[in-house]
């Protein structure tokens, strides 16, 4: 919010200015623009003249308005001048643009006065808008940025760090085709942790599971999927490397103690390892994970179960609960 609010106070500061993009190209383009009007008008100014034209003057502010609402301040300079000058040829006597009457003096004056107004007006309208366009522009890459950002904040777990459900449906199709580690664990005793030391001690543990997780596995193979349950997905690891993560992970829990009078963290897996072959796999290589770290907290805690994969075995796993929705999103 303040940062909004901060980048909305600097565009209307800065609204009159010319962008600092602008100022940078401006070098470069000034030049170019000023030839493209110098010939645009000398060609009006010749046409004026071959054809005779009794009142070119409303020609030529045609060219100027044309030159400076699409050039702006120096291609309406280069304009003015040019139709100042032509009108001084032909207000002046026998276009001498030395002598003049009365009557023609007056028309040139006016002229002079309408074309500084025209350049100075339009000039600054045209600076207007390249200030305007350039905060839009920098507000629009604000905004996806922001956007960024938050599509990048929805794919994580506020507390943890780590991914997300959402993220996890995301990334369904880019496991398939590869040979995985599928593990799904959780706390023991999490919910003593929360009733006899408090919710922001529960959150502190979950805080550091999420980053032993991070820096094992990696963010985007760590999930928490609820609570104080947690899912790992390692894509192309052998056996023994995994095991020796799950052993390291299991000594960075046993650290995690915020208060001296805690007992010692520790968590219950369940893995399994095969390939994902169909887009059903990961689902149920989910779903016998999880069958496993329930037989494993049955034994006690800290306890660890593991098995090849089976889609028959989990598919029976599947219909035997009537389909079991955690694992269907």
């Amino acid at each position: 919010m303040d940062h909004a609010a901060k980048f909305l106070q600097e565009s209307q500061n800065e609204l009159n200015n010319v962008t600092a993009e602008e100022r940078k190209i401006w070098p470069e383009r000034v030049w170019q623009q000023v030839v493209v009007t110098f010939v645009i008008m000398t060609l009006m100014c010749c046409c004026v003249y071959l054809f005779n034209v009794p009142n070119p003057n409303m020609i030529l502010i045609t060219g100027l308005t044309v030159c400076s609402a699409l050039y702006g301040l120096p291609a309406g300079i280069t304009a003015g001048i040019i139709m100042i000058l032509y009108s001084m040829f032909f207000f002046s006597t026998d276009h001498s643009m030395i002598s003049y009457t009365s009557i023609n003096l007056q028309k040139l004056a006016v002229i002079i006065i309408g074309v500084l107004v025209d350049v100075i007006f339009i000039g600054r309208l045209k600076q207007r808008q390249m200030a305007a366009q350039g905060k839009l522009s920098e507000m629009v890459s604000w905004l996806r940025q922001t956007n960024v950002s938050l599509e990048e904040a929805s794919l994580h777990d506020a507390l943890t760090g780590i991914s997300n459900r959402r993220a996890l449906t995301e990334r369904y199709p880019d496991y398939e085709g590869q040979h995985l580690h599928v593990m799904m664990l959780d706390l023991d005793n999490f919910k003593q942790v929360n009733d006899d030391h408090g919710h922001a001690t529960g959150d502190y543990v979950l805080k550091h599971l999420g980053k032993a997780l991070r820096e094992i596995y990696g963010t985007d193979c760590s999930y928490r999927y609820g609570g104080d349950e947690f899912l790992v997905i390692c894509p192309n690891m052998d056996g023994k490397e995994f095991q020796e993560k799950a052993q390291l992970l299991h000594e960075r829990i046993l650290n995690i103690r915020p208060e001296k009078d805690m007992k010692d963290n520790s968590f219950s897996a369940g893995y399994v390892y095969g390939n994902c072959e169909l887009s059903c796999d990961l689902r149920l290589m989910m779903r016998q994970a999880d069958e496993l770290l329930y037989e494993a907290k049955k034994k006690g805690k800290n306890q660890f179960g593991n098995a090849p994969y089976s889609r028959r075995y989990a598919r029976s796993l599947q219909d035997s609960l009537g389909g079991d929705k955690r694992f269907m999103d």
